[in-house]
């Protein structure tokens, strides 16, 4: 029993032939845990999709009305404290636009699109921003997306959670074997993961403009730990 116990090697990680740790382990006693660290933060930063877009008889007429709107939208952009850097407008795209009428499809007239997008960095300034891009004459938002600015700082506190969590795990696991935790032999980290957790509510309101309340929620981001400890 005791030449038994003295050559006990513990495994402890689910999925292990699967993630191809194997060749990470080492010969003598050891074991190997999973932790997660998460942190949670309010998002700081917005991206908007945009769209302006108009069909006429002809292109040169539908062009000059979307060239016209697309201008008042990069004006607005920028009377809400949006710098040249975080405005992008793509080329304009032209095409015929079409309806279906008892089975025929009947041409509307030529339609003339443009894609703007904006990174808005005060978040503050949301409602007002969507406010001025409607007067500006703005047909769609495309999607709203939020980021958080110190993303890397929050990754790495959501790694030291995982870490002490890992630590923490090992050493009860050891004492219940009568071991003890002699250092660590390897470490699998698979990067921070964000989640957005309010995005449903941000897109609905961000049709509705400034008067409604604007939910941006939280975001979380998580780090993942697979470690291997030694045992003495």
């Amino acid at each position: 029993m005791a030449s038994l116990k003295r050559n006990l090697i513990l495994v402890v990680l689910a999925w292990l032939p699967a993630l191809g740790f194997a060749d990470a382990l080492p010969e003598g006693p050891h074991l190997v845990v999973s932790a997660e660290g998460e942190v949670e933060a309010a998002p700081d930063i917005a991206m908007l999709s945009l769209q302006v877009s108009e069909t006429r008889d002809t292109a040169e007429a539908a062009k000059q009305e979307v060239d016209g709107r697309t201008q008042r939208v990069l004006n607005a952009a920028k009377e809400q404290g949006i710098a040249d850097e975080n405005i992008r407008a793509s080329q304009i795209r032209v095409y015929p636009d079409y309806e279906w009428d008892d089975g025929k499809r009947l041409l509307r007239g030529q339609r003339v699109e443009r894609s703007i997008e904006l990174k808005l960095t005060d978040l503050s300034r949301y409602g007002a921003l969507l406010d001025s891009l409607v007067l500006a004459g703005i047909t769609e938002i495309g999607s709203v997306n939020l980021a958080i600015s110190n993303r890397d700082e929050l990754v790495e506190q959501a790694l030291q959670q995982a870490i002490a969590k890992a630590t923490a795990k090992a050493e009860v696991l050891a004492e219940g074997f009568g071991r003890k935790v002699a250092g660590v032999y390897h470490v699998d980290e698979t990067g921070g993961a964000v989640v957005v957790a309010e995005r449903a509510h941000l897109m609905m309101d961000a049709k509705a403009g400034a008067q409604a309340p604007v939910l941006f929620g939280k975001q979380s981001v998580t780090a993942n730990l697979k470690v291997v400890f030694l045992l003495k």
